[in-house]
């Protein structure tokens, strides 16, 4: 008779799907509190019963179409964990890019304020707060629970004391406020792709997700608001749709901005760097 309590981590995997096999190691790994890298370096070890019952709970939750990030309630950005929950964006890959891409253009000894406008998760401000401590950052998002989430992550990674969190629209709450940059991967998915969007990526929420009739609309909220709000010498960071590159250079190219756009790691435009003009 198969007992739970003597179950080795090869066995339990082998009985998961091969379609789920990674979701698999990620909820096991994070059950185990070690990196998904090291799950086949540990084959052999036995598995307690109590967290072989836990596994095969939030399979099953994982199987009914949970994103695996909201099944384990985190995820990792630039290494870093931050805690997660259904109807905020969950961090992916290209949003590294992004983050990498404005710590180019913050000086480690120099002091400056920045804005991101839709903070999800915070794990854009958090990190760039984290590799640079002479950093502080404002922040807004319209959802309640991206706003309690990003203070939640803030004290976790310990920089909330240089991070100023408030619910709002867009620019609202920082009226009047001048900063040295701004950082955004805000809404950028068309209304009319929102019906055809996988169910679990709709689970992270239709205002995380869709930027409004042509998808770009908070581009150029953001080419409009910028000149506002950046100090002389500023910049404007932006995570960009694969195909809106073009679009939202002309975009603020019309504000005399020097523009940039970087690819991801498939090659599609994703990063847009925007400074002004000296």
């Amino acid at each position: 008779m198969f007992k739970l309590n003597k179950v080795k981590v090869k066995e339990l995997l082998k009985k998961v799907e091969s379609e789920y096999r990674r979701d698999a190691e990620i909820i096991l790994s994070y059950l185990l509190k070690v990196s998904p890298s090291q799950i086949p370096l540990m084959y052999a070890r036995e598995i307690p019963e109590e967290i072989v019952k836990r596994f095969f709970k939030q399979m099953k939750e994982r199987k009914k179409g949970i994103p695996t990030a909201y099944v384990i309630g985190e995820w990792e950005c630039m290494g870093r964990v931050f805690k997660v929950k259904k109807g905020v964006l969950v961090p992916r890959p290209e949003t590294e890019i992004l983050i990498e891409r404005t710590l180019e253009l913050i000086p480690q000894d120099r002091e400056m304020v920045g804005f991101e406008l839709g903070s999800g998760t915070g794990c854009i401000s958090i990190n760039l707060l984290i590799e640079r401590p002479k950093l502080v950052m404002y922040a807004t998002d319209v959802n309640p629970d991206a706003v309690e989430l990003t203070k939640e992550n803030a004290k976790l990674h310990k920089v909330d004391d240089r991070l100023f969190v408030f619910l709002g629209n867009a620019f609202e709450p920082v009226k009047g406020m001048k900063f040295d940059f701004i950082v955004s991967n805000p809404p950028y998915i068309p209304e009319n792709f929102w019906e055809i969007l996988p169910e679990e990526v709709k689970k992270e929420g239709y205002t995380s997700l869709i930027g409004g009739k042509k998808g770009w609309e908070f581009y150029e909220l953001i080419a409009e608001e910028g000149t506002k709000h950046l100090k002389e010498n500023g910049f404007i960071a932006l995570e960009i749709g694969h195909d809106q590159g073009k679009v939202v250079k002309e975009l603020l190219e019309k504000k005399c901005f020097k523009v940039n756009i970087f690819k991801d790691y498939a090659g599609f435009d994703r990063v847009v760097i925007a400074q002004r003009w000296s």
